[in-house]
């Protein structure tokens, strides 16, 4: 075929060159056929084997570099495999990229490398060409990583973590590497494929571990896994306790434990170094801590937690264990605005002081405490005090209950009574048709009104009725009661108006009745005393909710020093639903509830006191009496520092236990108050002492329980009390009311 080429250029050589001889004296020389085959060179980059014995092994895409030479040079050159064209380049120098990822590695049956001839051919400009042949060994298998015992997602912690993984190529491997955040941690050449994972260096949370496998081939598989560093014990939050919280009762933590990364294996609380209890897995957190089984005083509770890992933290809550004394109940508008301060606080029996507290106008509930045991034979005293001040000088009032046993009395629940309001209403009443003497013996006397006759210099008369409302509007009178009394006639007549009156009312003889007015006698048995005095208040009271909240009318009230032969006389009328009195004979004094009875035996009861430093001695004599109580007054201001100061202090104590009682100590939020220099000189005025006993309060206890708890009036708890009292002045009888007692 060539050499027939060959001759056909030769023949139309010789007949151009003729032709063209005819026309020119000089023919052109016959061009020299090229007939020189190309020489060509391959080799593929990264790949010795092509001048080895062994045959290449290639994978997926390849390059052949080809050196082809021509002295008329090359115009193509092509890549063959098994005589199927793979590609081509035309310009130097000559690569030919190849993509065999299409063909098979071996023969399914024989499990052995198919050969494939690689070839390349070289054509040169005048159509001669040469071609090179390889064969070759295709390789498009991946190596496998397997058995990789870190998974994906999983938790891991501390400075040893093994992780063993298996790599296989079905030739061989040319490296294995493996990364821990992008960063090579070791390249495995040994065969053994293990490497530690130390997560103290690590950042809790998600890590990347990194397996990358290179077979001879440069085929590459890599294995990614992202795990989970977790160095941190749990976290553990208790958001109902504060640091310094005080614990007076059973209560139980329920801490909020929690792992971002890892599942709680157990929970432990401890007082100090103790262990109280342990919890061990998926369970509910919480220990009941019971304050009575520790010392009082301030301690630690520690929680601590453990994740499955081991991590271990510990929370610490700084408490304070106290005994509680006392939880008062404060309702809604019981401070009194007119007062600048109002504080409690609580003593020992000999005066210390224990706790205090201050009461503002939101304060709801106060408890005091103490850090002494209170089992046994523990008692305590409590004591209110109120401060109000004036422009020219300054009140102080204290309330003090003493021998109280916080078992006994857990609590107290104040009442808001009577509060008056600041402004009252003044209003007069012209008269008509009175008899003079008759009228000057009209009086209006309630809790929360007063009125009376008057008269001016021209003689004209009136009714003046004052009225005032208490704060609290559930305690509001609905009525007011008018008392005339005849002494010429000894008649007694009442009236009763609206609380709101008729402007235009004109006080007349025809308001008044006697319809229901009745004329008793009681008579005072003195067992063969000589007779003194005796005075009686006779009250009534229009419903039971103002008995209850002793919204009360007066009836009579009057006094006596001497004995009518009949009796003591004295006038009921039966307008009223509940009646209460009190009569006193000498230094006996009784009141009681409904209407008044017959006669009246003093107690066989004595009593007598000393009083020096703050201190009471007491003497007394007789049974039936449980409440003791010892009213303190200034009477009148003592000026101290240009100022008038004002004091007084009702004290009640058990009869039966105590025969001395002590003042507490002013704490340090009280000392400037005015009446303490007073305190401080032991110049306190012992106005009365004096013994009571309540029918149906068969002790002390019963007392508190009833009366003082609730901070309930004794008479709707108690229908009948009695008292012997030693008083400043003979045969008065101070009674000295507050919001706690009476």
């Amino acid at each position: 075929m060539n050499f027939l080429r060959s001759t056909i250029l030769l023949l139309l050589a010789v007949g151009i060159f003729y032709s063209c001889s005819s026309d020119s004296a000089d023919p052109a020389p016959i061009p020299v056929p090229d007939t020189i085959a190309p020489e060509v060179d391959f080799s593929i980059p990264g790949n010795s084997s092509l001048t080895d014995s062994e045959t290449p092994v290639l994978s997926n895409q390849f390059v052949v570099e080809v050196d082809a030479q021509d002295t008329g040079g090359v115009a193509m050159v092509e890549a063959f495999i098994n005589n199927e064209k793979v590609g081509e380049d035309s310009t130097a120098p000559y690569q030919i990229t190849i993509d065999i990822s299409g063909y098979t590695s071996k023969n399914n049956l024989t499990g052995k490398f198919t050969d494939y001839m690689l070839k390349v051919t070289v054509t040169d400009t005048s159509g001669n060409e040469t071609s090179k042949e390889q064969i070759i060994h295709i390789d498009n298998e991946l190596p496998t990583i397997s058995a990789v015992s870190l998974g994906d997602g999983q938790v891991i912690g501390g400075d040893t973590n093994l992780v063993t993984f298996d790599v296989d190529d079905n030739e061989g491997l040319s490296s294995v590497k493996s990364y821990l955040n992008g960063t090579l941690l070791q390249e495995h050449t040994d065969g053994t494929y293990e490497i530690n994972l130390n997560t103290s260096e690590l950042t809790d949370g998600e890590n990347s571990f990194k397996i990358e496998a290179v077979d001879l081939a440069d085929n590459v598989t890599t294995y990614d896994v992202v795990f989970i560093s977790d160095n941190t014990g749990p976290e553990i939050t208790l958001e109902s306790f504060v640091t310094g919280q005080i614990v007076d009762e059973p209560i139980q933590l329920n801490p909020d434990v929690s792992d971002a990364n890892s599942t709680i294996a157990s929970v432990e609380f401890l007082i100090g170094d103790a262990s109280q209890v342990v919890l061990e897995g998926d369970v509910s957190y919480s220990w009941d801590l019971d304050p009575g089984a520790f010392n009082p005083g301030p301690i630690s509770i520690f929680i601590k937690a453990t994740d499955e890992l081991g991590n271990e933290s510990s929370a610490e809550f700084r408490i304070e264990i106290l005994r509680r004394l006392i939880t008062i109940n404060v309702p809604v508008g019981f401070f009194n605005p007119n007062s600048a301060r109002l504080f409690v606080f609580a003593s020992g029996m000999d005066g210390t002081l224990l706790d205090v507290e201050r009461i503002y106008s939101d304060t709801e509930m106060v408890r005091l405490h103490t850090d002494n045991e209170t089992g046994g034979d523990f008692e305590y005293m409590l004591t209110f005090g109120e401060y109000i001040t004036g422009s020219i000088g300054n009140a102080s009032e204290f309330t003090t209950v003493q021998n109280i046993d916080p078992t006994n009395l857990p609590q107290i629940n104040l009442n808001t009574y009577y509060k008056f309001e600041p402004s009252f209403q003044s209003n007069q009443y012209p008269t008509a048709d009175f008899d003079p003497d008759d009228i000057q013996n009209l009086t209006a006397d309630g809790r929360d009104y007063a009125g009376g006759f008057s008269a001016d210099t021209n003689g004209n008369t009136t009714v003046y009725i004052e009225q005032r409302r208490n704060a609290n509007s559930d305690l509001w009178s609905d009525s007011i009661y008018l008392q005339l009394f005849n002494y010429t006639l000894n008649e007694y007549s009442y009236a009763v108006l609206d609380w709101t009156i008729d402007p235009e009312l004109v006080v007349t003889p025809s308001l008044f009745t006697t319809q229901g007015v009745e004329r008793k006698i009681y008579q005072p048995i003195m067992n063969g005393q000589s007779f003194e005095s005796t005075t009686m208040q006779l009250f009534g009271y229009f419903d039971q909710d103002d008995f209850n909240n002793n919204n009360h009318n007066n009836i009579w009230s009057h006094g006596y020093t001497y004995l009518p032969t009949e009796g003591i006389p004295y006038y009921i009328s039966n307008v009223f639903s509940d009646y209460r009195y009190n009569i006193r004979i000498n230094d006996y004094f009784t009141e009681r509830t409904g209407q008044p009875e017959a006669s009246f035996t003093p107690v066989d009861w004595t009593i007598d006191y000393t009083f020096l430093e703050n201190q009471i001695n007491i003497t007394n004599s007789g049974v039936g009496h449980t409440v003791g109580k010892i009213f303190i007054d200034s009477d009148t201001p003592e000026v101290i520092n240009g100022l008038n100061i004002s004091y007084r202090w009702n004290l009640v104590y058990d009869s039966q236990k105590q025969n001395q009682v002590i003042l507490p100590e002013i704490p340090e939020e009280i000392q400037s108050w005015g009446f303490y220099t007073i305190y401080e000189n032991g110049g306190f005025k012992v106005r009365q002492v004096e013994i009571k006993g309540y029918q149906g309060i068969p002790d002390y206890n019963g007392y508190l329980d009833g009366v003082i708890k609730n901070n309930t009036y004794p008479y709707t708890v108690s229908p009948k009390m009695e008292s012997k009292f030693k008083s400043i002045v003979p045969g008065y009888y101070h009674r000295a009311p507050n919001f706690l007692l009476d």
